[in-house]
């Protein structure tokens, strides 16, 4: 299984699985001959094995070609699930799979399609849920499928009978740390400065690093950059996203970033954004949130 939707991955598995016991594990912490050995063993009371092995990416060729040979003879009434985002169409392991079993991709809808997918996951849920709601609940988790459903699920139990609003996705979704990226960048875009300062603090009780939160900034200012560059040559905004690399939610965001910030306020916002991190690495004295505070409050102050 293939592909980058974890949710229809996870039903899958539960459809072949058919009540047997499973015997997971993952490729980062397991060698292939564990999982061809498991593939080789028997219940007591004679059912076949049901191996689910999943991150199958972390393995380099020599380690999928154990599985590769495994598949020339495998086991009698063993069953073995591979699940990872993607194999090269060259790879000999795909090829292997696709003699002895079945090879499926399962992609996951984004932008609008993904907020359809959302608004129909409440309905089964009874929840009333308009569409922008669920936009906003959507940009809220970045576009994660799984955390989509843990939220429409909490939203459900707490609004129950009644229709979903903003206020209720706010109180019970709290946006995620690139959501929250993007807001902190659309606040200092306006130049509101006691905004960036309170998304600010919530990036920085997330746990994470100064740097690393500098890091991620300094990436969303380079998108908007690019996005603004790619605008102004009239690029369509599904080439965007796929020369950014991100998905079409996310390009149109970086569209809007990009209208709102000229090539002077984004030269000013790299430029301190690059002091910053020198600073960050030893070139300041000031403690890290000082240096990160004192550069937001520089950067809402760029000309507009």
């Amino acid at each position: 299984m293939l592909g980058d939707d974890e949710e229809r991955k996870a039903r899958g598995v539960e459809k072949l699985r058919a009540g047997r016991t499973v015997e997971g594990f993952d490729a980062s912490a397991t060698s292939p001959e564990t999982v061809v050995s498991a593939c080789n063993s028997f219940s007591l009371f004679g059912d076949g094995p049901f191996v689910v092995l999943r991150n199958l990416d972390a393995w380099n060729a020599a380690q999928k070609a154990v599985v590769v040979d495994y598949l020339q003879d495998p086991s009698p009434g063993a069953d073995l699930i591979l699940i990872g985002k993607k194999l090269g169409s060259r790879e000999r392991l795909l090829s292997a799979i696709k003699k002895s079993g079945e090879v499926h991709n399962f992609e996951q809808p984004t932008g609008k399609a993904l907020v359809r997918w959302v608004v129909g996951h409440a309905k089964k849920l009874g929840l009333d849920l308009p569409e922008d709601v669920a936009e906003d609940l959507t940009t809220r988790c970045s576009g994660d499928k799984m955390r989509l459903m843990q939220e429409t699920e909490k939203l459900a139990l707490y609004v129950g009978d009644d229709t979903a609003t903003h206020d209720d996705v706010a109180a019970l979704a709290p946006p995620d740390v690139q959501s929250n990226i993007f807001a902190f960048v659309d606040s200092l875009a306006a130049g509101e400065r006691d905004r960036a300062l309170r998304l600010l603090e919530d990036l920085i009780s997330t746990g994470e690093p100064a740097l690393r939160l500098t890091f991620m900034i300094r990436r969303q200012f380079q998108l908007v950059a690019r996005a603004r560059a790619l605008l102004e040559r009239g690029t369509p905004q599904k080439e965007i996203a796929s020369q950014l690399k991100v998905p079409p939610f996310v390009a149109r965001k970086l569209e809007e970033q990009g209208r709102k910030m000229d090539e002077k306020d984004l030269e000013h916002a790299l430029a301190l954004i690059q002091t910053l991190e020198s600073g960050l690495k030893g070139g300041n004295d000031l403690s890290d949130e000082l240096q990160v505070e004192m550069a937001v409050l520089k950067l809402s102050d760029a000309p507009r």
